[in-house]
């Protein structure tokens, strides 16, 4: 903290400003990586980079279709369009998707769905409606570190971590831990499918998880952006599929306003590039105060109607999601094939997202069970360097496991 008052004098910044800064850019390590980008043929001397959650085993095919749909209409794109709340076409297709392919159980209307510029603006935003600053929204760990930004950067929101075994008492235990610190938590957060674990949660899970929130009026949102981008795990093929909150039953668990999933096509469709979020929620209150801050977050038009049309193209959409799914299935296998081969511990029941969760301690020079937590982060600091010293660019795993 003092260090943070003393960036504010030296240049004249807000308390929370200094605050942020002090703290440093936690994308210097990824630029860095970003810059120097390896490629077997241009640059062999680059970073591979293993820090970023990025799919590229379909960007010829997407960005031939973005190629063939890029048109801008001066009257609709180089004006304020309909303002910052999204366009109809957007969230008439993003109704269509969430009908078609999270199987909700009633089709959602267009105006229970908020288009935004990125999921992490999205979260940032859900933060600052839901919570007032200091207070906590829980989420079972190991957890997408960007929510260790998008949560308490601006909005001041506290990231209440859970442990993901036993997540039934894991919840009251923290839950109980909480108010005997005095925080007040607002929220559950969950990533559906799982960052970084890449696994799915049962329909039974979600249920616990609702009725957990219902008990105790909390809102629960399900960050669902790689809902297309599960696939067949050859290796362990009983894991479990994806099941969105959409499609569950929660009649008596919980208040179906208190229910809100956050989605975005980016990942599933190869374009991190093209960011783009959406809430999708019965809560217009939340809406509403959502709403209020998406002219922050305005997502341009000519981007919506891009999107929009991938997404009204059901025969290409569907062969997209097949195609994809089938890549993924093939270098997953692949991956796991390399770490068995190379005796390196990963988990096994991965089969979403572009994830797999590997056990580097073997490699570290102190047993797991013993030393101190700071001298277990030094060794994975060491690990890391060492890592980037021979041009593979690696995230620490301790910032999985936020500790309060």
């Amino acid at each position: 903290m003092n260090d943070a008052m003393d960036e504010a004098a030296k240049h004249h910044l807000s308390q929370r400003g200094a605050e942020n800064f002090s703290k440093g850019n936690h994308w210097a390590p990824i630029e860095r990586a970003l810059v120097n980008v390896w490629d077997k043929d241009s640059n062999a001397e680059g970073i591979i980079n293993l820090g970023l959650a990025e799919n590229s085993l379909m960007h010829s095919e997407i960005a031939s279709f973005l190629e063939k749909n890029f048109q801008v209409l001066p009257s609709k794109h180089l004006t304020y369009g309909t303002g910052p709340l999204g366009s109809l076409r957007l969230r008439t297709a993003l109704s269509s998707l969430f009908t078609t392919h999270f199987h909700s159980l009633a089709p959602i209307p267009p105006s229970q769905i908020l288009p935004y510029s990125s999921i992490s603006a999205l979260t940032d935003a859900l933060t600052w409606s839901i919570c007032n600053e200091g207070e906590g929204i829980m989420i079972p760990r190991p957890l997408y570190t960007g929510f260790r930004v998008d949560i308490p950067q601006r909005s001041r929101g506290v990231i209440v971590p859970v442990s993901f075994s036993g997540l039934d008492h894991a919840f009251e235990r923290a839950w109980r831990k909480c108010e005997e610190d005095g925080i007040k938590v607002k929220a559950v957060l969950l990533t559906n499918p799982h960052n970084p674990l890449g696994k799915c949660y049962p329909a039974s899970a979600l249920k616990s998880v609702a009725k957990f929130c219902g008990k105790h009026g909390l809102h629960l949102i399900c960050d669902e952006i790689y809902a297309l981008s599960v696939f067949e795990n050859r290796e362990n093929p009983g894991v479990e599929t994806f099941t969105s909150i959409l499609s569950v039953d929660l009649e008596g668990l919980i208040d179906e306003g208190m229910v809100h999933v956050m989605y975005g096509p980016s990942k599933d469709f190869c374009a991190n590039g093209l960011r783009l979020g959406a809430l999708c929620s019965k809560n217009e209150g939340l809406i509403g105060a959502v709403a209020s801050l998406a002219v922050f977050s305005w997502s341009p038009y000519v981007l919506q109607d891009l999107w929009a049309a991938l997404l009204e193209d059901t025969d290409y959409l569907s062969w997209f999601i097949s195609t994809n799914q089938h890549r993924l299935s093939e270098n997953h296998s692949l991956a796991l094939s390399f770490l068995a081969s190379h005796n390196i511990k990963f988990f096994r029941g991965s089969n979403a997202g572009v994830f797999i969760w590997i056990d580097f301690r073997d490699y570290f020079s102190i047993e797991t069970s013993e030393g101190s937590v700071e001298q277990k982060r030094e060794m994975e600091k060491r690990f890391v360097k060492r890592c980037e010293e021979t041009g593979l660019f690696v995230g620490y795993g301790s910032n999985s496991s936020v500790r309060r």
